[in-house]
């Protein structure tokens, strides 16, 4: 301890030692960090001039740069013209690449001069090229179009049309057409890769330059002679379907695109009908070449069979004269025709909708929907423009009663319900073609409702003539009434839609949504259907009733209504109608049958007045007689000059009727045997028994067997044995 303490003062002294120093040194670097901070600083103060003078040299290199710069860009507008002239020449098919390059420097230069000089001579030269130019894109362009697209081969889209009526004309249904054979709409077109690159990348340029040529940015001149450039070459279509600037406009290429897909879809749609019309003249030749041959078609064959036209279903330049000669004056209106073209315009929609979906030549769905639209108005038109000439012409028949021309309707309406679905999906894509189709189907439904009240006014009793045939056989209205029906049958849905739709109260926004119901639920249209039978035939029969007064005798005119009678129930059960019918009232065709059956026995009743036979009191109060006076002989021989004479009038008076329906031949031969063949036998017994003549071969001049012949006789039902 004492030796640390001795040695701790001399290390105090150099602590305080090494202290001083490091005070002496830091007082120096002081000072010499001073003085270097003021040499800074005055080395600061003399650059700040060199400082500004270098940044005013490097501000005049910018500028000088960029004053040849813009002045190589100007003199390149000068020179676009003349090295861009051989491009424009050559025209886009060379090489589509470099000629849009071209075309670029064209505008680009052309928007120069529009903002410097537009009365330079190289203003004019650009003005030219990019016109001739333009004209030479938009004719590429259409020739991609021809060359890529040509009209549905017409079998094909009738076979998608017809694709529920693989019947051939021969009757024979045809083979069912494989995926090979029957290629998708969209396949028809085969258009290639390369074509589509070319239809888009020119859309896209033409799309680009019009929106930049059309735009106003910041204060600049607007671009009035460029868009007008633009706009002469097909400047696109505005949206409410006319040709102009105002408004927005959808694209040239698309606008060139949907004119060349209109006129493609019109070609398509003629040449399917010109297809038709050549098999339906193959059809005639080929059965007339069987009918020559001795063979005959089979008329049972089920389905329809194209060339075997149906009643109606034509109308004729003469039917149409005055109502509908703005339609293809030269030819008819066939209304199968007419449906198949629905079908087939529908299908073209779907084409129309998957190739601009391919192609995407719309900016938008909005510009896609209105080239939808610009594609098919005309088509549309056309089509209801002859769909409103049917209703017209139905119109106006009715007032010649020519009701059988209802087919025609009917087979476009049925096809319409075929096609609801199908119309509710297109509908999604093309909304505009909702108004014109609903007025036309609500055209076309109200027109066959209306003559179906109409027919049905002309069978009320009393309407038309009371002329009958004199044979009392089936009057002609109950014939017309037969058939008019009979071609209802086929369209039994239709024609039960029809006469349910003001009862539904179907609104027009929901048309087509209800129509695609209309076939799941058959038994409303059936029971409708049925009603409306039900009340033709009760008034077909009052009508026949009516006119039945007509006749002086009550013999003919019962005829007159047994005859009518038959041939109502029996058609009814054969053509089918009798089972629609019964989905109203099952028994309707009973209450006929029991009519006809009171109507037998009136008729029994008329021929034994006519034959005159005694009661079986005359005839019992001669039969124990053995003697007779002289009043009583005259009164017997009087009783058979009158049962001879009566015979004679009934044969007379049934040579005159005629009873076309050998059932009801039988049926009155029996009545009249069970009724008047045991009167005759008894009397014929009794008269043999009764010693009322001497010579009873004058007067009683048949036997029992022999009357029955005269009573098959006078139905037209005689024996063979009875004939030899």
């Amino acid at each position: 301890m004492t030796a640390f303490m001795n040695q701790f003062p001399a290390q105090m002294c150099q602590i305080l030692a090494i202290r001083d120093k490091f005070v002496d040194v830091s007082k120096q670097s002081d000072e010499k960090l001073s003085a270097m901070i003021e040499a800074a600083k005055d080395f600061r103060s003399g650059m700040e001039p060199l400082k500004k003078e270098v940044d005013q040299l490097q501000t005049r290199v910018k500028n000088l740069q960029f004053c040849i710069e813009g002045l190589s860009h100007v003199q390149n507008f000068y020179k676009t013209g003349r090295e861009v002239e051989q491009t424009i020449i050559q025209g886009p098919a060379a090489n589509l690449t470099e000629y849009l390059k071209a075309m670029d420097r064209i505008k680009d230069s052309l928007v120069y001069f529009n903002q410097n000089d537009t009365d330079h001579l190289e203003y004019t030269r650009l003005s030219t090229l990019l016109s001739n130019g333009l004209k030479a894109l938009h004719n590429y362009f259409g020739e991609i179009l021809n060359k890529s697209f040509v009209p549905m081969p017409s079998d094909v889209l009738y076979k998608l049309a017809e694709k529920d009526d693989a019947i051939s004309l021969d009757g024979t249904k045809q083979e069912q057409v494989s995926p090979q054979t029957m290629p998708t709409s969209l396949e028809c077109e085969s258009v290639s890769e390369e074509s589509v690159r070319i239809l888009q990348e020119i859309s896209t340029w033409l799309r680009k330059a019009t929106t930049l040529v059309n735009s106003k940015e910041g204060t600049q001149k607007p671009h009035l002679h460029l868009a007008r450039l633009f706009h002469s070459r097909g400047g696109g279509v505005s949206m409410d379907g006319s040709s102009g600037s105002g408004g927005y406009q959808i694209s040239q290429s698309l606008a060139q695109y949907c004119e060349f897909r209109k006129d493609l879809m019109s070609v398509s749609l003629t040449k399917l009908r010109e297809y038709q019309k050549s098999l339906e003249k193959n059809a005639q030749i080929a059965r007339s070449r069987v009918t020559m041959s001795g063979s005959q078609v089979n008329s049972a064959t089920p389905g329809r069979r194209r060339g075997l036209k149906a009643v109606g279903i034509v109308w004729d330049a003469n039917s149409r004269r005055g109502v509908a000669n703005d339609i293809r004056e030269a030819d008819d209106l066939d209304s199968e025709h007419y449906a198949t073209s629905l079908s087939a315009f529908l299908i073209l929609i779907e084409r129309e909708r998957l190739l601009l979906d391919r192609l995407n030549l719309a900016a938008n769905s909005h510009e896609a929907h209105f080239a939808y639209n610009l594609i098919c108005r005309n088509i549309i038109t056309d089509l209801m423009t002859e769909g409103g000439a049917y209703v017209r012409l139905m119109n106006r028949v009715i007032s010649r009663s020519e009701f059988y021309m209802i087919v025609s309707l009917l087979t476009i309406m049925r096809r319409i319900i075929d096609l609801s679905s199908t119309i509710v999906e297109t509908l999604k894509t093309v909304s505009s073609l909702s108004q014109p189709l609903t007025d036309i189907v609500n055209r076309f439904r109200a027109q066959i409702k209306a003559t179906f009240d109409a027919f049905l006014q002309q069978v009320q009793p009393g309407a038309g003539s009371s002329q009958v045939p004199p044979d009392a056989t089936v009057h002609e209205l109950a014939s017309n009434v037969i058939l008019f029906l009979e071609k209802l049958f086929d369209y039994e849905i239709t024609v039960g839609t029809c006469l349910t739709w003001e009862e539904v109260r179907i609104s027009p926004e929901t048309t087509f949504q209800y129509l695609t119901t209309v076939d799941s639920k058959p038994k409303m249209a059936r029971t409708a259907f049925g009603q409306y039978i039900f009340r033709v035939t009760t008034s077909l029969v009052g009508n026949i009733d009516k006119k039945a007064e007509a006749y002086s005798d009550d013999l003919t005119r019962i005829v007159f209504q047994m005859n009518n009678l038959r041939y109502i129930l029996t058609n009814l059960k054969s053509t089918g109608l009798q089972e629609i019918l019964n989905e109203y009232d099952n028994t309707a065709a009973e209450k006929l049958n029991k009519i006809l059956n009171e109507s037998k026995q009136v008729y029994v009743r008329a021929c034994m007045r006519c034959v005159n036979l005694p009661s079986l009191a005359f005839v019992n109060q001669f039969s124990q007689r053995r003697q007779m006076d002289s009043k009583e002989r005259s009164q017997m021989k009087d009783v058979w000059t009158n049962i001879n004479q009566g015979i004679s009038n009934l044969m007379k008076q049934h040579s005159q009727l005629s009873i076309p329906d050998k059932e009801l031949r039988e049926e009155l031969r029996a009545c009249l045997t069970r009724e008047l063949i045991p009167l005759y036998q008894t009397f014929h017994d009794r008269s043999l028994q009764t010693p009322f003549t001497s010579r009873r071969e004058k007067y009683i001049k048949m036997t029992p067997a022999e009357f029955q012949i005269k009573l098959n006789q006078l139905l037209g039902l005689v024996p063979q044995a009875a004939k030899s």
